[in-house]
């Protein structure tokens, strides 16, 4: 049995949460207390309080990247596994769906590239309904709202990584952009979530 010590917020959490899907794994998510010496149920399982930490039968792997391994290297890709362009459509409507836009999609042969791997998508996006809140808040914020992702190949499938949307916006200073970010980061999870 497969268990999950995270936090919703945390995207090293997210990166496992995300190779979990894909891999199409039943698993039990244990969410933690946000301040660390709260959680004792984190330490008394692993050791420690960093998250994520996952509990694979009597195995205890602590941190993102090592759990990831873990999961790939234990646990076969399903047989349906797409490849980039496929696991780009499915993006395309997944962000669609929780009216996040695509602004433009780069590809290797765009850049003059020949060290990106073959099927390798630069995309970038944006909640055009929160840049235009932003604006209103301060015209130099919407530089800000946008975030990109990377669609390419793995073994067995594919992958897509995004960074956080509104990654700078805290240097504003202002309430109500943290509440736009918390929107729209809560959106592009639920399109994530969907993949």
């Amino acid at each position: 049995m497969l268990t999950l010590y995270q936090a919703e917020w945390c995207p090293y959490c997210h990166r496992v949460r995300q190779a979990m899907t894909e891999l199409e794994l039943t698993y039990t998510c244990v969410n933690v207390p946000l301040a660390r010496p709260d959680r004792a149920q984190v330490r008394e399982v692993s050791g420690q309080e960093a998250v994520p930490v996952l509990k694979d039968g009597r195995k205890v792997i602590v941190g993102s990247s090592e759990i990831i391994a873990h999961l790939r290297a234990t646990y076969p890709a399903p047989d349906d596994a797409e490849g980039p362009d496929e696991a780009l459509a499915a993006l395309r409507q997944a962000l669609a769906a929780v009216d996040i836009r695509i602004l433009d999609e780069t590809r290797p042969e765009m850049l003059g590239s020949d060290h990106l791997p073959e099927g390798y998508v630069l995309v970038h996006a944006a909640a055009v309904w929160a840049m235009e809140r932003a604006a209103a808040i301060d015209p130099t914020v919407p530089a800000a709202t946008g975030f990109s992702f990377a669609v390419f190949a793995v073994e067995g499938g594919s992958a897509v990584a995004v960074t956080r949307p509104f990654a700078e916006a805290w240097l504003y200073e202002e309430p109500e952009l943290y509440m736009l970010t918390t929107a729209v980061t809560q959106r592009l999870y639920e399109a994530l979530e969907s993949l």
